[in-house]
């Protein structure tokens, strides 16, 4: 009984070292043609993982401010079509009423042509006084996801951006589904500009 229970500990220590060891070698593969990466640092944000036929992975990627990037993803040749999605949330800011509060204000004396009467001191004159219902407002804000880039209606190939602020973008990868699976590495490109790195200034 102890034999089997070792066996089986070793057994699942060596496919837990060879499934990472798969995923380790994704980053190695040359999934990408050279033509599409261009002269962009690929270095720094790529991500890549093995996915299967019909799989799908939603990813989240910081993009720095006042940076050039170029995004795209690919998969391996016998993984087939691999469509991907981009999305970017905006902040959207609206009026909505806070509160309706009742409030007294005077009211003046205008004449037939509807202009205010002023007395010898040129002061309004005033004729009495009403209560009217005041709105106060606030400002709300809400965040809406809109939909920049998608694989499957766009002419180019990847897409590229320069945030004017750091912010959080969403990758939604979808592999298109086989009548035969195939497990293989899909690589989801984070390219950034060498000219436009950021240098040190003395």
């Amino acid at each position: 009984m102890k034999i089997n229970i070792l066996h089986i500990i070793v057994l699942f220590i060596l496919l837990s070292l060879s499934t990472k060891a798969i995923s380790q070698n994704c980053s190695k593969k040359k999934i990408a043609e050279k033509e599409i990466k261009e002269d962009y640092d690929y270095r720094g944000q790529s991500l890549y993982k093995d996915m299967l036929n019909g799989e799908s992975a939603e990813l989240h990627i910081v993009l720095y401010s006042k940076q050039n990037y170029r995004l795209f993803v690919a998969g391996e040749q016998k993984l087939g079509e691999v469509d991907y999605q981009i999305i970017v949330p905006r902040k959207q800011f609206t009026r909505v009423v806070k509160e309706i509060v009742p409030k007294t204000v005077t009211e003046y004396r205008k004449d037939p042509s509807g202009f205010f009467l002023y007395d010898t001191d040129g002061q309004r004159i005033p004729e009495g006084e009403k209560v009217i219902q005041d709105t106060i407002w606030e400002r709300k804000t809400t965040e809406i996801e809109e939909l920049v880039y998608d694989s499957r209606t766009n002419e180019l190939p990847y897409w590229t951006a320069t945030p004017r602020k750091t912010q959080q973008i969403k990758v939604l990868v979808e592999v298109k589904p086989a009548h035969k699976p195939e497990s293989g590495c899909v690589g989801i490109y984070v390219g950034k500009e060498y000219t436009n790195t950021y240098q040190f200034r003395r």
